[in-house]
């Protein structure tokens, strides 16, 4: 009878213990969480409007166990923000979240669907109303890619082109292209081997034999045709 006794006597205070261990550890863990919810986030490398654009983005972050934000979750919103060519993300615990970012440069705008974009170094369409300071860039016409007009800028970077001598783009549906320059000239690539054509033309505008409201016409293989315009 007393072994019986015994035996519910220890079974109380084993419950009991469990039971009171359980809270305990319920309320360390709630403590746990509340210190480590994500509270600030800093952005660095934009505008007050881009930057209020962004943060609303980021906002379902907010509250959240900064252990168990993922990075590729906020990689995919900052990816999806097209003003953005790099960034670094760096979490400061207990609750705070640095965002540095680099803006892209912009190298050209042009027409889709109706609406301007600007062309982004780092390959993207921007729509216009998005941009606040409108930049000072060459217009660029036809259905080409972003790849297809980095190709050309580096083609003419290399053979030592000043870009900003450029007025506007024309890319034709056979993948050549023709380049208009502030001083009039008109410079027609051939389809292939535009790479050699500027060459071919550069030599000819350090000799002094390229006039202003001139066509430069590269099309013809190991043959160059200049006319007035």
């Amino acid at each position: 009878m007393h072994l019986s006794i015994n035996k519910k006597k220890i079974y109380f205070y084993l419950f009991t213990f469990v039971f009171i261990n359980t809270l305990f550890n319920i309320n360390q863990i709630g403590k746990f969480s509340n210190i480590f919810k994500l509270e600030n986030i800093n952005i660095n490398g934009l505008n007050l409007d881009e930057e209020s654009s962004l943060r609303n983005d980021l906002e379902l972050f907010k509250n959240q166990n900064i252990f168990l934000i993922k990075n590729n979750h906020i990689y995919s919103i900052l990816d999806d923000f097209k003003q953005i060519e790099s960034f670094k993300i760096k979490k400061i615990f207990p609750s705070k979240l640095n965002i540095d970012v680099k803006k892209t440069t912009y190298i050209g705008k042009t027409m889709k669907n109706g609406k301007v974009y600007f062309i982004g170094n780092n390959k993207k369409f921007i729509e216009q109303k998005k941009i606040n300071i409108q930049p000072n860039v060459p217009f660029v016409f036809g259905n080409f890619s972003i790849e297809e007009f980095l190709i050309l800028q580096n083609n003419l970077k290399d053979n030592n082109f000043n870009l900003d001598e450029f007025k506007s783009y024309y890319y034709y549906k056979n993948g050549r292209w023709d380049l208009n320059k502030k001083d009039n000239i008109t410079i027609k690539l051939p389809f292939t081997n535009d790479e050699q054509s500027l060459k071919q033309y550069k030599i000819l505008e350090d000799e002094g034999k390229i006039y202003k409201n001139s066509i430069v016409d590269l099309r013809v293989p190991k043959k160059i045709i200049i006319s007035y315009k």
